[in-house]
């Protein structure tokens, strides 16, 4: 058995790697708000304890909020044993104060159920390029010797006398008694998702710290999209398997895999989802992650091409400029809301328009009824039309 130093060592060393290439992969050129990426529960201290099962079960609203609940079966093979776990999270991109007890500000109701008992948890502002486990004990950063400092973007701390930046993250630690054989564990938490000037959401999530455990991969790995009253339409990158996976929707909803032009011209393939009083599954036996999941909005996606309104900017999209538009989109917009709740339209044009959008799935029994959209869609429609006129 390897000594448990070594192992530790190894460990951050793949752990700080992840953290550096996801900060490149997630920062932007244009203008936007990274918050925070999301992340396995993963052993801060090495063991052979394995992850038999996984169910990722995530749902939003129009409110950029994500509720993520996460079932994990363990095994272990030995006798009963505590180890400390942890759960990883990016600082936001732009932060301008550290709270004193650690929490993160755009993380809450955090929350681990383990073989059906709460387990407190506490949080911790730590150094991300460090061993930050000493004796079995979380260091912590100590925050008053530093300050935010707008040249290292906010995701760093900042020691003036000594010109010195620290890279952070926040971590949510807990001991967890493993008793022998099975143990389930069930986490929630909300997460204020990322947002940029060409996508209303990002949703993104460290699969790959799974494979730390005593079997490298997840056995039985299920990812679980539910959506209710708030219609959906999104993509999320299909390099997340090493096999095409062909998801099942349950409901109102449909699927496809296309190739899109990202904010920096390259071409990504996708799934793109939509889907309506429905949930959405992707299953993997044997899942090693061929990378980190990454969902956003797909608004100004109808051409391919992120950041070309091309036809129209969809209801999600807040910023809408009136000399992008041209002759009948006011009206095109305004009715987004409806033609996702499958709307049929007697106007010719519109329904013309919105039959040959992939995403329309008629329903002939739903009725407009402005009370029954979310506040958010009230909301912005009432300002689309002062800005635009009914």
């Amino acid at each position: 058995m390897n000594l448990p130093s070594l192992k530790f060592c190894m460990l951050r060393s793949v752990l700080t790697l992840c953290l550096v290439f996801f900060t490149v992969t997630l920062t932007h050129a244009n203008d936007g708000e990274y918050y925070t990426s999301g992340n396995q529960l993963l052993p801060l201290v090495e063991t052979d304890i394995r992850v038999q099962r996984e169910i990722l079960t995530l749902r939003w609203s129009d409110d950029n909020v994500a509720e993520v609940d996460v079932y994990y079966e363990f095994y272990n093979p030995g006798k009963p044993k505590t180890v400390l776990m942890g759960f990883e999270a990016d600082p936001p991109m732009y932060i301008d104060s550290i709270s004193r007890n650690s929490a993160h500000p755009n993380i809450s109701d955090f929350k681990v159920i383990m073989n059906g008992r709460s387990i407190p948890v506490s949080t911790t502002v730590v150094e991300t390029d460090t061993l930050y486990v000493v004796n079995g004990e979380v260091q912590p950063v100590d925050l008053s010797v530093y300050s935010i400092n707008d040249d290292y973007i906010g995701s760093y701390l900042f020691m003036a006398d000594r010109n010195e930046a620290v890279p952070i993250s926040y971590v949510y630690h807990f001991n967890a008694d493993f008793k022998s054989g099975i143990n389930v564990v069930r986490h929630h938490y909300r997460y204020d998702m990322n947002v940029n000037v060409c996508t209303h959401y990002l949703f993104d999530y460290k699969l790959s710290p799974a494979l730390r455990w005593a079997n490298h991969q997840i056995d039985d790995f299920t990812l679980r999209i539910e959506t209710e009253d708030v219609p959906l339409h999104f993509m999320m990158k299909d390099s997340l398997f090493e096999k095409s996976v062909s998801p099942v929707i349950d409901g109102t909803g449909k699927w496809r895999i296309r190739t899109i032009i990202n904010e920096i011209d390259r071409k990504m393939s996708v799934y793109e989802v939509f889907m309506r009083n429905a949930s959405i599954e992707w299953k993997a036996t044997n899942f090693r992650p061929s990378s980190e999941l990454h969902i956003f909005s797909a608004d100004c996606t109808e051409t391919g091409v992120i950041c070309d309104p091309a036809e129209y900017y969809s209801w999600r999209y807040s910023i809408v400029s009136g000399s992008i538009h041209y002759d009948d989109i006011h009206r095109i917009v305004r009715n987004m809301p409806y033609a996702y709740r499958g709307y049929i339209f007697k106007n010719k044009y519109l329904n013309d328009f919105f039959t040959s959008r992939w995403w329309y799935i008629p329903d002939p029994d739903y009725k407009v009824d402005l009370e029954k959209l979310t506040p958010n869609e009230r909301d912005w429609l009432k300002k689309y039309n002062e800005d635009y006129g009914k």
